[in-house]
């Protein structure tokens, strides 16, 4: 039984390894335009008449490492994004105020917002990369 354990233990251990091996750099997604600046994101969406995808995430959140490496590395997704968005990676940790604002409690969720700052859709929770890319294409 104590070996039983201690290979549970160490399969835990690996898991676990494995699961925050997949962290990302929050700011370079090769391919995709991104930004962690709040407000020049949103002067950019008035500039550009740009719909803002706020992503929420946090670190720690496998979750949303899977978004970042399976859906927004994704080709189409990032030709989608990358044409007719703002896209606005926002740490739910370091910016509390701007998560309570537009309701997110938790990690991964999308808000767009229309150039004038009022949110026309949310996505809470990991979506693949097909769904998003259908959900973008509808906005």
């Amino acid at each position: 039984m104590k070996k039983f354990l201690i290979v549970m233990a160490i399969c835990f251990v690996a898991m676990t390894s494995a699961v925050c091996a997949l962290d990302y750099d929050d700011s370079k997604i090769q391919g995709l335009n991104i930004t962690t600046d709040v407000d020049g994101a949103l002067k950019a969406s008035q500039s550009e008449n740009k719909t803002v995808v706020m992503i929420f995430d946090q670190d720690s959140c496998a979750y949303c490492d899977m978004l970042k490496k399976d859906v927004l590395s994704n080709g189409d997704v990032q030709k989608e994004l990358n044409g007719k968005y703002i896209v606005l990676l926002v740490d739910i940790n370091k910016n509390p105020d701007v998560a309570k604002k537009h309701n997110v409690f938790g990690t991964p969720t999308m808000v767009f917002l229309d150039p004038s700052g009022k949110e026309i859709h949310k996505i809470e929770g990991y979506v693949n990369s097909n769904d998003f890319l259908k959900e973008l294409k509808e906005i």
